[in-house]
């Protein structure tokens, strides 16, 4: 039994055009749905496999802090992304792909992309004024809006981010969200940062400990510094965007969501969400 176990897992460590294939998956601590939900990945997501159980669940590492449970049907061997020149992201919070060009009863979504996952143009250079053709991870053709695809992707700056957060306004709190789907707190920051070409930790006590870092005090802080909070230990985190504001996925507000919030509320100043530290890019 051991042996079999050992050469499936071998396998797998040569299946690495494995790609997650639903919209967003979600990703356990524990093969079972009652388990914590660690984190999730989206649709395009390249895996690794490190374990199985009973054809149900396989364990997979998205990188080497994140990682989970989910079940085999959520991943496609063998991609056709393994060629990642014609890879393209989405840049709507939500992107609609459909069988064939149309939105009509007849061409209903095949699926809802979140901001950010790729798709495979089946021609980079097709001027069409609307609908492009491309790949799913299984290979298969469908179609998507040439408003739903960044075609020239760029690094943000600093500016550029801090606006851009604003996009996702209104979003749902997920605990454990990582996807316009909605966001957790940490998973909302480290793809902010992403933008920017940045790769932080996916937990917020570990993006407090990151190295990329140096420590700024509550009174000198600026525009793009992360804040974090917890007392005594880190549970939470945002990006501050001046004059006492800043931008998370809370639950501590009106409803639980992204949104804009002051530093200066006694909420943030004392007890379980009190202000821990400020940390900027080295």
């Amino acid at each position: 039994m051991r042996f079999i176990f050992l050469f499936l897992l071998s396998i797998c460590s040569l299946l690495q055009g494995a790609r997650i294939n639903e919209a967003v998956v979600n990703v356990y601590s524990r093969p079972d749905l009652n388990s914590p939900l660690e984190t999730q990945a989206i649709y395009g997501d390249p895996v690794n496999i490190t374990d199985f159980l009973n054809n149900q669940w396989i364990a997979i590492a998205l990188s080497e802090e994140e990682g989970g449970w989910i079940s085999p049907k959520q991943i496609t061997h063998g991609s056709c992304y393994g060629n990642t020149r014609n890879l393209r992201p989405t840049k709507n919070l939500f992107n609609h792909v459909y069988r064939k060009p149309g939105t009509t009863v007849q061409a209903f979504p095949l699926l809802t992309l979140p901001y950010g996952a790729p798709v495979m143009l089946v021609d980079p250079n097709d001027a069409s004024e609307r609908w492009i053709e491309i790949f799913l991870v299984t290979g298969e053709k469908a179609w998507i809006q040439r408003g739903d695809v960044d075609f020239d992707p760029k690094v943000k700056t600093l500016e550029e981010m801090l606006s851009f957060s604003k996009k996702f306004l209104e979003l749902p709190y997920t605990w454990g969200g990582n996807s316009s789907y909605g966001f957790d707190c940490s998973a909302f920051m480290k793809m902010l940062f992403k933008e920017m070409g940045v790769s932080i930790p996916r937990n917020s006590r570990n993006q407090a400990k990151c190295k990329l870092f140096t420590t700024v005090s509550q009174e000198n802080l600026v525009p793009g510094d992360l804040i974090f909070f917890g007392n005594p230990k880190v549970h939470h985190v945002g990006l501050y965007l001046g004059e006492n504001q800043f931008i998370h996925a809370g639950v501590t507000e009106d409803s639980p969501k992204i949104q804009i919030s002051s530093l200066k509320k006694d909420l943030y100043q004392s007890g379980h969400y009190a202000f821990h530290c400020g940390k900027r890019l080295k």
